[in-house]
């Protein structure tokens, strides 16, 4: 690595769970579904990126503290925020990614996907970011998100 490379640096898209806690938390907290355990058990030291998409808010930062509620991502959530991204994807997403995982099925990874193509069109994201995805049942899904963060953690060493 010559000196004016950087390590690239990783977004992790979670989708949100329908297994939450029961007091107002932020979200990272409040969210305990599998996936969320799976992310806790392998997470580096240093945290990669993350941003959530919320069945009922859109795409919210980690530690956007909100109220437990009860929404799920159908094919016509999805479709609905698809139609309306700039209304449900209005954060400041982290600069300078250049590789992104995509973790949640295939009605979240819809509309992450829809967001990352607006914002690459929008010039907030490069065009050649590297976009990878979670497949498979929730066993599977978590296995590959447990690997992904795993692999950071040996890059960060």
């Amino acid at each position: 690595m010559t000196h004016h490379q950087q390590p690239a640096k990783s977004l992790i898209i979670m989708a949100c769970s329908a297994t939450k806690g029961r007091e107002v938390a932020p979200a990272m907290e409040l969210y305990k579904g599998v996936m969320y355990s799976t992310f806790r058990a392998n997470v580096p030291a240093t945290w990669p990126e993350i941003v959530i998409l919320s069945a009922r808010h859109g795409f919210i930062e980690a530690d956007r503290v909100i109220a437990p509620y009860e929404q799920r991502m159908t094919e016509a959530r999805a479709g609905e925020m698809v139609g309306e991204l700039t209304a449900f994807d209005s954060i400041k997403w982290p600069s300078g990614v250049r590789s992104i995982l995509l973790a949640g099925g295939k009605n979240y990874q819809k509309v992450m996907r829809a967001a990352i193509e607006r914002r690459i069109e929008l010039g907030l994201l490069n065009a050649d970011v590297t976009i990878e995805h979670t497949s498979g049942g929730i066993g599977y899904q978590r296995s590959q998100l447990g690997a992904y963060l795993r692999e950071l953690g040996e890059n960060d060493a």
